[in-house]
């Protein structure tokens, strides 16, 4: 029986885009493997770098549907952050991808009951740790978000997504992922995220050119790219604020959302001109 899933995509290796994504993220993960030689780094980081540079690729192809470059430059800068020795969240990553791509509706198709069974679990699965539970949670309230702007009352993602939410919290409380103090904040990255997050919710996106990957092939809502742009601001300031010291591995993503917004005012000050 053949797998089937509404959320999850192939990956088209005849576009060039893909082509190149996966080369940085093969790229990344040798430059990885090569410093474990010479410079005794653990092999683990290669495995985060060619992971982060990925998953970046998938966030920013999510928030910004319109343009390649800005996803496959956002995904370079992660691998080099991750090279560089900073930390990274491959949990926070991969949960802020599959968020977003629920809110865009990328794929063009309603998520499966089996869908929502997975992302209700995986939630769950990764909330284990301060980040890991803000991606969770993010992915609860995605599955809502996905609802509301549809139009539709499907008692499967209501029920996933109080399932993802309290799943996580569950999970979060019993691995004691909740502080018991507040942390330590980064007040230059909570100011730059809470900037971002701000400017996300402001500033409505241009109206996309993108099309969505169904046989449809119609136009990607602005509605549902805006609402997308928003929920990675406000969980990357969740991140920014809950996760202390691991807060820096917030980062990449933060990258991918200001290459996504500096584009949009780009594009809009060239149609304004236009």
């Amino acid at each position: 029986m053949a797998f089937r899933s509404h959320v999850l995509r192939d990956l088209d290796l005849t576009r060039w885009s893909n082509q190149a994504a996966v080369g940085l993220a093969l790229l990344a993960a040798l430059s990885g493997v090569v410093a474990t030689w010479f410079f005794d780094a653990s092999l683990w980081m290669a495995i985060r770098a060619g992971g982060a540079t990925f998953l970046v690729w998938i966030l920013g192809r999510e928030i910004d549907p319109d343009r390649d470059a800005t996803a496959l430059v956002s995904a370079a800068a992660a691998g080099v952050w991750v090279l560089v020795g900073q930390p990274v969240d491959l949990f926070f990553l991969g949960g802020l991808g599959v968020a977003a791509r629920l809110v865009l509706e990328s794929t063009g198709r309603r998520p499966l009951g089996t869908d929502l069974a997975t992302i209700a679990a995986g939630a769950c699965l990764i909330s284990f740790q301060p980040l890991g539970f803000v991606a969770g949670f993010g992915l609860a309230v995605a599955i809502h978000v996905d609802q509301r702007l549809s139009g539709e009352t499907s008692r499967q993602a209501v029920i996933a997504s109080v399932a993802a939410a309290a799943g996580a919290g569950v999970v979060a409380t019993a691995a004691g992922a909740f502080p018991q103090q507040l942390p330590d904040l980064r007040p230059w990255l909570v100011v730059s995220v809470a900037g971002l997050s701000l400017l996300a919710v402001l500033r409505d996106p241009p109206v996309p050119t993108a099309q969505v990957d169904s046989r449809r092939k119609s136009f990607l809502r602005r509605d549902r790219l805006h609402a997308s742009r928003v929920l990675v601001g406000v969980l990357c300031l969740a991140g920014a604020l809950l996760a202390g010291e691991m807060a820096a591995a917030i980062v990449p993503a933060v990258i991918s959302l200001a290459f996504a917004l500096a584009s949009s005012e780009v594009e809009r000050a060239v149609r304004v001109r236009l």
